[in-house]
């Protein structure tokens, strides 16, 4: 029998229910992934910059996972960029990381926020998407071993 024949049928389709599909491919993918790399054993990370009267200026929030810090989000108000909280925030966030034995940290940014920060952190470009999130932009990958 060939493995075509060995196949379930199966459609494919659009769900309404966005958060149960959601949940059942993460499920489903979680399983896969840990079976071939162990578990996930994720951990959010949340860090804050805050004004003198405590009003957020900036953040950074993550996901620390497997033996990786992922920077998913990252963002310093305009009125307090270039006094080096960016650094202070990426530096704490990398030492998060080192604290949970992460090996690494990668992330993603836009030509349109700071693609020239990274490197200068000691970050190198892993990938980029050219013409995202519109024509004429890109959006860049990095990553920094620990």
């Amino acid at each position: 029998m060939s493995a075509a024949a060995d196949r379930k049928q199966a459609t494919i389709q659009r769900e309404a229910d966005v958060a149960a599909t959601r949940e059942a491919v993460v499920r489903g993918l979680s399983a896969h992934n840990e079976a071939r790399v162990g578990p996930r054993k994720a951990e959010p990370l949340a860090l804050s910059l805050r004004d003198e009267n405590g009003a957020m200026v900036g953040g950074l929030i993550g996901e620390l996972k497997w033996q990786w810090l992922y920077v998913d989000l990252f963002w310093i108000d305009e009125a307090h960029r270039g006094a080096g909280h960016g650094e202070a925030l990426l530096a704490m966030a990398e030492q998060a990381a080192r604290d949970y034995g992460a090996r690494g940290v990668y992330l993603g940014t836009m030509s349109i926020q700071a693609p020239g920060f990274y490197p200068r952190m000691g970050y190198r470009e892993c990938g980029r998407m050219e013409d995202y999130p519109v024509a004429g932009q890109t959006f860049h990958h990095f990553m920094k071993a620990l």
